[in-house]
C-alpha cells in the first residue's frame, strides 16, 4: 500500500530557488520539505553571474561569506567589435559587487546548510491535486507515494509541474542559443578580473569572465539552429568553433581548451512581460517562485539572483504569517492568513519581475532582429526606460528575511 504523509510546507524543486527558500525558512525556525526529482543535488551547469542584489540575498541567507571565498570580484565589463587585449582599457566599471559563481558551488553551499531531513531526492511528481475536505494539496510521485501539504511552493524550473497545475503560460523562446562552459588552467591564467565581450560581424556575442585564479567561464550567444545533438559535448564544441571563426584568439583559445564535460547549449527561453502582468500566481495556498514563475533570457545575468530574491521575500511573507497564526482560533482563518501572505509576496515581486522581463526581452529582441530600424528603436527604448547599460537592475534591495 502506498505510504501517505503530511507536511506543513512542501517545496517542489531542489535547485537554487528551492534550496534558498528552504534555507531561509530554516533560518526563521520553520521546517519545510524539499522534493527533488534527481537522485542528488543538481549541480550540473556552468556558472551564473551574481550582482549586488544577489549578494544581498545570499547575505540574508548567511551564505555570502562562504561563496565569496569561491570567486573573485569582477570590476567591470569591456565590449569590443574589433579586438580584445588583457588590459583595463575602456572598461565600464561596475557600481555594485559582481562575481561569477560556479553553479555547483552555489547549489552545494545552499544545500550544506539545509538540514538533511528536509531534502528528499528521487521524487518525481506525476500529479498535483487538492483535497477540499482537508484543505491539503496532494502530490503523487511516480512510485506511488502520496505527500500532502498545507502550503505548496513550486520551484521546479521552467517546465514546472506546479506551474502547469496553476494553468500558467509555458515559456516562449527567442531564436537564440546560449552555450556556456569552463576552461581550467592548472598553473593559473593571466585573465583580467573583468568580463570581456566580443561582438562578431555575424552578430554572435562571446564573453569571458574569470571565476578564480584557475578557472574561466565563457558564454557564446549564437543564432544558427544546431544541426546535431546539443547534449553531445563534442558536437557542441565543433559548432562553437565554427560560429566563432574570425573571433580574437583571446576568446577562441578559451573555447578550444574548454573542459568538455562542462559544455551546455540551450535555447533562450522567457516568460513575456504580459504574462507576468496578467497571470494569477496563486491558487489557495499554492504559488511558484524562481524559473517556475519568471524564466528569463540570460541577457541581464539576473535569472539566479531574481530567484534568490524570490526566496528572501517569500520567506519573509510566510514567516510573518506563520508567526501571526498563533493568535488565530480556527483553521480557516489560518489558511486565509497564509493566502494573504502569498498575495503579498506576489504583489511585491510582480513589479520587480516586470522590470527585469521587459529589459531582458528588449535585449533579446535587439539581438535577434535583423532590421536596423528595429534595432535603433529598441536601443532608443532601452536608453529611455533603463538608461542604457548601467546595471541599475543590480542595485535592487529585496529586504530582509
Amino acid at each position: 500500500m502506498a505510504k501517505e504523509e503530511v507536511h506543513d510546507i512542501v517545496i517542489v524543486g531542489g535547485g537554487i530557488c528551492g534550496l534558498a527558500l528552504s534555507l531561509g525558512l530554516y533560518r526563521k525556525g520553520i521546517k519545510s520539505l524539499v522534493l527533488e526529482r534527481s537522485k542528488y543535488l543538481r549541480s550540473e551547469g556552468a556558472a551564473i553571474g551574481v550582482y549586488g542584489n544577489g549578494w544581498h540575498a545570499l547575505d540574508q541567507l548567511k551564505v555570502g561569506t562562504d561563496l565569496r571565498n569561491c570567486s573573485i570580484t569582477l570590476t567591470g565589463c569591456r565590449m569590443d567589435q574589433e579586438g580584445l587585449t588583457e588590459d583595463d582599457k575602456d572598461v565600464q566599471h561596475y557600481r555594485t559587487e559582481a562575481r561569477c559563481l560556479r553553479r555547483k558551488d552555489l547549489i552545494e553551499t545552499l544545500g550544506k546548510y539545509v538540514p538533511p531531513e528536509q531534502l528528499r531526492f528521487g521524487c518525481h511528481i506525476s500529479s498535483v491535486d487538492f483535497d477540499s475536505k482537508t484543505n491539503l494539496h496532494v502530490l503523487t510521485t511516480c512510485n506511488g507515494t502520496t505527500i500532502k501539504a498545507k502550503i505548496l511552493i513550486g520551484c521546479d524550473g521552467s517546465y514546472s509541474v506546479i506551474s502547469r497545475s496553476l494553468n500558467l503560460a509555458p515559456p516562449k523562446f527567442f531564436p537564440i542559443w546560449i552555450t556556456r562552459g569552463f576552461t581550467t588552467y592548472p598553473k593559473g591564467h593571466n585573465a583580467v578580473n573583468h568580463i570581456l565581450r566580443f561582438v562578431a560581424p555575424n552578430g554572435v556575442v562571446v564573453g569571458r569572465a574569470p571565476i578564480d585564479g584557475n578557472t574561466i567561464h565563457f558564454f557564446v550567444t549564437h543564432f544558427d539552429d544546431p544541426a546535431g545533438d546539443i547534449n553531445n559535448s563534442k558536437f557542441v564544441k565543433e559548432h562553437l568553433i565554427e560560429v566563432l571563426k574570425g573571433a580574437p584568439s583571446i576568446i577562441t583559445e578559451v573555447v578550444k581548451n574548454c573542459d568538455m564535460d562542462t559544455l551546455s547549449m540551450r535555447q533562450a527561453g522567457y516568460i513575456s512581460p504580459w504574462d507576468l502582468l496578467k497571470q494569477n500566481f496563486r491558487r489557495g495556498t499554492v504559488t511558484v517562485a524562481g524559473d517556475a514563475m519568471h524564466v528569463m533570457g540570460p541577457f541581464l545575468g539576473q535569472g539566479g539572483s531574481a530567484a534568490l530574491e524570490d526566496a528572501v521575500v517569500l520567506t519573509r511573507c510566510l514567516s510573518n504569517a506563520i508567526n501571526d497564526q498563533i493568535n488565530l482560533s480556527t483553521d480557516m482563518k489560518r489558511v486565509e492568513l497564509i493566502e494573504e501572505s502569498l498575495d503579498l509576496y506576489i504583489k511585491e515581486r510582480r513589479p520587480r519581475l516586470m522590470r527585469l522581463s521587459v529589459e531582458s526581452c528588449l535585449i533579446g529582441a535587439l539581438l535577434s532582429t535583423k532590421s536596423w530600424i528595429g534595432k535603433l528603436i529598441i536601443i532608443f527604448l532601452l536608453r529611455i526606460f533603463f538608461g542604457g547599460n548601467n546595471l541599475n537592475h543590480a542595485l535592487f534591495d529585496c529586504g530582509t528575511i
